[in-house]
């Protein structure tokens, strides 16, 4: 062994604190070396593919082209910034990986609570957000968004864009949007304040609205003033209400929503009640000889729309009930159509008002029967006209009838012939002459009896309008 070696090796004997010994019996030794000039440095081994460091989760900004607001691929993978990349170490490729835009990183996954064949959940990033960046095995080339977190520059969701933010809002949770390049937002929120817990669905746009609950303004601090109670659909703009198979609107309660959800038994009973007293006296009015009401079979036939064993309609109707009553008012107009026959039953009285005009038109017959009480008809100012335009007219009574003129005169006219009879005798008026006829006694009394020549009255021409023998409407 050189004497420089031997050195060394009793040097580093005595620096472990080894005690060289030695032995007298026999022994070989083999040694393989593998040696390395002194000026060449000597470093770790080091595999690319089995030595990476273990990556831990970064933060990360998301990064696009300019005029961007989201930017992502197919996959909805997004591109990312990481906050500890400086400008300097970036210099050698035009700045990738510290220049905030598309060129900072490749594509990123995005973890989703959802991910089905074109189903699930999507929350993409936006640019300037802050994500959260972990490593699938801890591989740092392997990176993925696992969330995103609130830092200086991006406040907490601040709902209704109203009052403070955290922890005056504590109570609140849900989601907020925003729109793209714009102000507007969407929103689903849910309000767990003790005594005002509600859940809002909304767009920004309209105030467009469903509100849920114990109902209230929205919360510039911890609380805020009650509003209402129960749901709100709302919109500044237009709304609609469809439902292909049937709708009902009833004020009726449902304690628990225990019933089933198309359950009308109590409307349907009530329709059914009216339908019965209108039937009974239909056949009073048909006994007395004026028209019964033709649509009491066909509102029987509505009832049965209405399934009594399966809550459902059996076709598309509206039905609209309540126990307390039913206000329906308009500062214009109100209109009321149907293709076949209006029906209006009353278990007390039908009132009818109008600061104007009350005009009622019906292209076949009009027929009023009043079983009790009579019926009037009065004209406080104006004249009163009665026509039948194209037949006869007939009034009867079962006992007296009076025709009187308060302040003038009472005129009786006929273009052929006036006849007016009564317990047997009679006066007959004609262009032939006056022909008194009678079995009894003709007596007149006058303070004086003028006996002259005889005269032709002219007869005043009075016309009508005259109607073709069907009217069609349609």
């Amino acid at each position: 062994m050189p004497k420089d070696l031997h050195q060394q090796i009793n040097q580093l004997l005595a620096q472990s604190n080894w005690q060289p010994t030695q032995s007298n019996n026999e022994e070989r030794q083999a040694n393989q070396l593998i040696l390395q000039r002194r000026n060449i440095k000597t470093v770790p081994e080091f595999n690319p593919l089995q030595h990476r460091p273990t990556a831990s989760p970064q933060r990360a900004k998301v990064v696009g082209p300019s005029g961007e607001e989201i930017y992502v691929d197919e996959w909805g993978r997004i591109k990312v910034r990481f906050l500890f990349t400086r400008n300097d170490d970036h210099s050698h490729d035009g700045g990738a990986g510290a220049n905030d835009n598309d060129t900072d990183s490749a594509w990123v996954d995005v973890l989703t609570p959802w991910a089905g064949e074109g189903y699930g959940a999507r929350f993409l990033p936006r640019i300037d957000e802050i994500v959260v960046i972990d490593f699938f095995d801890g591989n740092i080339d392997r990176p993925f968004v696992v969330g995103r977190i609130h830092e200086g520059h991006r406040s907490p969701t601040k709902f209704d864009n109203a009052g403070k933010l955290l922890p005056d809002t504590k109570k609140l949770a849900g989601i907020k949007s925003k729109e793209y390049q714009g102000e507007g937002f969407n929103q689903l929120r849910f309000d767990d304040t003790t005594g005002q817990i509600s859940a809002q669905l909304q767009s920004s746009h309209a105030a467009s609205q469903l509100n849920l609950g114990k109902l209230s303004h929205p919360k510039a601090t911890a609380e805020s003033e009650d509003r209402g109670e129960g749901f709100e659909l709302r919109t500044d703009q237009w709304g609609a209400v469809r439902a292909g198979e049937g709708l009902l609107l009833s004020t009726h309660k449902q304690d628990q929503a225990q019933g089933e959800h198309l359950d009308a038994q109590v409307a349907k009973q009530q329709l059914e009640g009216n339908q019965n007293n209108a039937k009974a006296l239909s056949e009073v009015a048909k006994n007395q000889q004026t028209d019964d009401i033709e649509s009491i079979e066909q509102l029987k036939a509505f009832f049965e729309l209405l399934e009594s064993n399966i809550a459902k309609f059996n076709k598309a109707v509206l039905l609209l009930n309540s126990p307390e009553g039913i206000g329906l008012s308009s500062n214009e107009d109100i209109h009321l159509s149907a293709d076949g026959q209006i029906n209006q039953f009353a278990g007390d009285s039908i009132n009818l008002s109008t600061q104007k005009n009350l005009i009622t038109h019906a292209q076949n017959r009009i027929s009023l029967f009043a079983a009790q009480g009579g019926i009037k008809q009065v004209a406080a100012k104006g004249k009163f006209e009665a026509h039948a335009q194209s037949d006869g007219m007939d009034l009867l009574a079962k006992q007296g009838i009076q025709i009187i003129s308060t302040e003038d005169r009472i005129e009786i006219t006929s273009s052929k012939e006036i006849v007016i009879t009564a317990g047997g005798s009679q006066i007959k008026l004609n262009g032939s002459g006056i022909f008194p006829t009678t079995g009894g006694k003709f007596e007149v009394k006058a303070g004086q009896h003028l006996f002259m020549g005889g005269s032709k009255l002219a007869i005043p021409k009075y016309s009508l309008p005259k109607i073709g023998e069907k009217i069609n409407i349609a």
